[in-house]
């Protein structure tokens, strides 16, 4: 039954790709999800069922793993749903792309006020220490109370407001130039990027995430092909790149060889089914949240000495539930929907993340400049980490970068002299 449920699960979903594929409606939230099921978390949880290996103790139950399974395909199911039903194919194709917005010097202004962050975090730990390995600025960071928002801050925002510039780079007409002003803060952008996301510093999701909205915003992604070529070559990636990242990050220099086989089964980046699994079981014994998860993860801001009862994240509850030393780990999202409302709160979050993610979607597709475009631009690429989790993890990030690219592009569009352009 355990390879039944598991390839049920990886089934469905490879065929609802492939109809979307036939349809020319995937886009890369889709292409993302089925990535991330097939290849990250279904095979895998296969591997490490076969070979009786997990990542971490306390392995899972052959009933344990059917029903995480089950959730799964369920919330595929309903995920699928929504997306097709949201997703509005744009068969208009001379519709025009460009976008003749002039950034102001009030929107560049605005920019130097969102980079006070980086300009501050890159200040407080050293331009070297960026290129010294993650470990080694993830001490720093986490050394310090205030240093992991305003490591997150630093981070995101800068990436958000290199997104707006790319893209107004990206659109505009061939006889409209930036200004001195506007150049020398695209510049501006374009280092401090350099220095704080780069990926000897940067955890891999976050620098994949980071480099697929580039993708998007060039669109070299986001097609059919582009999906296939993405889908194909993700094992590659997953298996092979990323491991030889993460040595690139290792400040010790200790790069550990092991075989495939044996990255898949014991490799704590492959967590995410057994955690799962861990939610399921924190659940039984604890109850469910009722979404209090998600209002902590979006309410990030506010500080636990006046929220005194602020939910912890929830891969962490998961992972302390099973007495392990290292409790920073993931949450799926799926876990998240099930840990806030059982299997009807599994139908309901997927539905809403299809309807939501149908129309951003769309949205990337269709490339027509506006705020949607940059909402769908932050969750599609970002999906990946979203999948994995944890929730509350996420959101600050996602929320930081997302709100400096908004702030700067309503900027722009408030303090735009030419009219009827949006």
């Amino acid at each position: 039954m355990v390879e039944i449920s598991c390839f049920i699960l990886v089934l469905f979903n490879f065929l609802t790709f492939m109809y979307l594929l036939l349809r020319n409606k995937s886009g890369v939230f889709y292409t993302l999800w089925v990535i991330f099921v097939i290849w990250f978390f279904s095979f895998p949880s296969y591997m490490q069922y076969s070979y009786r290996i997990f990542p971490w103790a306390n392995y899972p139950k052959d009933t344990e793993i059917i029903f995480s399974n089950l959730i799964t395909f369920i919330f595929s199911v309903f995920l699928f749903a929504g997306y097709i039903i949201s997703y509005k194919k744009i068969n208009n194709h001379n519709l025009q792309m460009e976008s003749r917005l002039c950034i102001s010097n009030v929107a560049n202004v605005v920019t130097l006020l969102l980079m006070i962050p980086s300009v501050i975090f890159i200040a407080i730990v050293g331009v070297s220490s960026f290129f010294m390995g993650r470990s080694f600025v993830g001490e720093l960071v986490y050394s310090d109370g205030f240093l992991p928002m305003l490591y997150a801050a630093s981070k995101f925002g800068a990436f958000g407001i290199l997104a707006v510039y790319l893209v107004l780079y990206i659109k505009k007409p061939k006889n409209q130039k930036f200004g001195l002003f506007s150049t020398l803060m695209f510049i501006l952008a374009i280092i401090i990027n350099f220095i704080v996301n780069n990926p000897l510093s940067s955890p891999r999701f976050h620098f994949l995430s980071m480099a697929l909205a580039i993708l998007v915003i060039f669109r070299k992604i986001g097609g059919r092909l582009s999906s296939v070529a993405l889908f194909l070559a993700s094992p590659f990636l997953l298996f092979i790149v990323f491991p030889l990242v993460k040595h690139l990050g290792e400040s010790s220099g200790d790069y550990n060889k092991y075989g495939l086989s044996e990255y898949l089964v014991k490799g704590v980046d492959f967590d995410s089914f057994q955690q799962l699994v861990n939610i399921t079981r924190f659940v039984t014994d604890k109850g469910y949240s009722w979404g209090e998860n998600f209002v902590a993860g979006i309410g990030f801001f506010i500080p636990r000495s006046i929220w005194q009862t602020k939910p912890t994240n929830l891969g962490i509850l998961a992972a302390e539930h099973q007495g392990y030393f290292y409790t920073n780990l993931s949450a799926p999202l799926v876990g998240e929907f099930y840990y806030a409302g059982d299997i009807i709160g599994i139908i309901i979050g997927a539905l809403a993340v299809g309807l939501l993610t149908g129309k951003t979607d769309s949205v990337l597709n269709n490339s027509k400049l506006s705020a949607s475009y940059f909402i769908g631009l932050w969750i599609s690429s970002f999906s990946f980490i979203i999948f994995r989790g944890a929730f509350g993890s996420v959101a600050p990030m996602m929320m930081l970068g997302l709100c400096a690219s908004l702030v700067l592009y309503i900027s722009i569009i408030k303090t735009n002299r030419t009219p009827n352009l949006n």
